[in-house]
């Protein structure tokens, strides 16, 4: 990646790593040295943007795959300037997996899973953070008896970061709320898109595991998350309505992108051979109707002590991490990583939001 050429009059967005500057500013080029940029002091909601010396600043250039910062190295307010290291290219951090969990309808058990398969990833040592992204309903927020005022709302307001989101839950897992703010992806400001990728860039390095569980159903905000994902999983249970729901969210999918391959996890099933006959009852149609072939990732028994911990809010992997449930998803969470290096490498958080903002454009 050839490194950006810069000249006096540019102007450049830029974000920093300081809890007290987490917005997006703009900055104009005065003067460009071998060693360093010197850039204009400029207002910003009325105040002298005055950036301490040390700070670091992440540029937000056009291009989203590479990231360029600097360090603040000198502060001139007399002379109305201030000056920073030339930028260079950030050494590309390592990607995270994206993956989403969608169901044809709901009541399939599919936030259940969510929230048990990212304690299971997290027990297997990946550091995992699960968005909820099912508009309006927080259940995810609401099963793990956590509550966090702030969610993706106020960080597209300007109000606070994702990381000032971002929630400690049970199990080693941290929960992103999405609330309202997750429809308000799909139409971004500048503005908003910058924050949300800033954030965004901050979480890559924090997690191996970007896990979304969307809302139920068909619709336009479900399967751009679905598609945008690395990964798709879709949950389904052995009854027939929930069966022919899950064909058609396939199939509004392979409309969309004939490329696609979800895996299949069937839920509430008596025993391995009822799930193995859904699984290939589904493939057959995929296969002929669809031209997809789904791969079942695996199954879940049905196990009454999963709705007991519903009502507890105590997830059962961690309550009952021996029962046939929490074994179960284990084992999901094992095949699921194993699977990784049968595929084209993860694209990564960057990349998801990037597919988001482009599939809405």
């Amino acid at each position: 990646m050839n490194q950006p050429q810069f000249f006096a009059g540019q102007k450049l967005n830029f974000t920093t790593n300081s809890e007290l500057f987490h917005d997006i500013y703009t900055a104009e080029i005065k003067n460009v040295f071998p060693d360093r940029l010197e850039l204009a002091i400029t207002l910003h909601k009325g105040y002298l943007l005055l950036i301490p010396i040390g700070t670091v600043i992440r540029w937000l250039v056009s291009d989203s795959k590479i990231v360029l910062t600097s360090e603040v190295i000198s502060r001139q307010p007399a002379q109305q300037s201030w000056c920073v290291t030339i930028p260079t290219v950030q050494r590309q951090q390592k990607k995270s997996r994206v993956i989403a969990i969608g169901s044809g309808k709901g009541g399939v058990g599919k936030t259940s899973l969510a929230i048990n398969l990212s304690m299971a990833l997290s027990q297997l040592g990946k550091r995992v953070i699960i968005l909820d992204a099912d508009i309006g309903m927080a259940n995810v927020e609401l099963l793990l008896k956590l509550n966090n005022p702030l969610n993706l709302t106020h960080v597209l307001k300007g109000e606070c970061t994702l990381k000032d989101i971002l929630t400690p839950g049970p199990g080693g897992i941290k929960l992103l709320p999405g609330s309202s703010g997750i429809s308000s992806l799909t139409n971004l400001s500048p503005l908003q898109f910058n924050r949300i990728i800033s954030g965004f860039a901050d979480l890559e390095g924090e997690c191996d595991i970007f896990l979304i569980d969307t809302g139920a159903g068909i619709s336009e905000v479900v399967l751009k998350f679905l598609e945008a994902a690395d990964d798709l999983l879709l949950v389904t249970t052995t009854e027939p309505h929930a069966m022919m729901d899950t064909y058609g969210l396939t199939k509004a999918l392979a409309y969309r992108n004939s490329n696609i391959r979800p895996y299949l996890v069937i839920n509430r099933c008596e025993d391995e051979a009822e799930a193995i006959k859904c699984c290939e009852t589904f493939k057959k149609a995929s296969s002929k109707y669809l031209k997809l072939q789904p791969e079942l990732l695996g199954w879940i028994y049905d196990d009454k002590k999963v709705t007991k911990s519903l009502k507890s809010q105590n997830p059962l992997f961690l309550s009952q991490p021996n029962s046939e449930y929490a074994v179960q998803v284990l084992s999901i969470a094992k095949t699921l990583l194993g699977k990784r290096v049968t595929h084209e490498r993860s694209t990564g958080i960057l990349s998801f939001i990037n597919k988001i903002k482009r599939n809405f454009a």
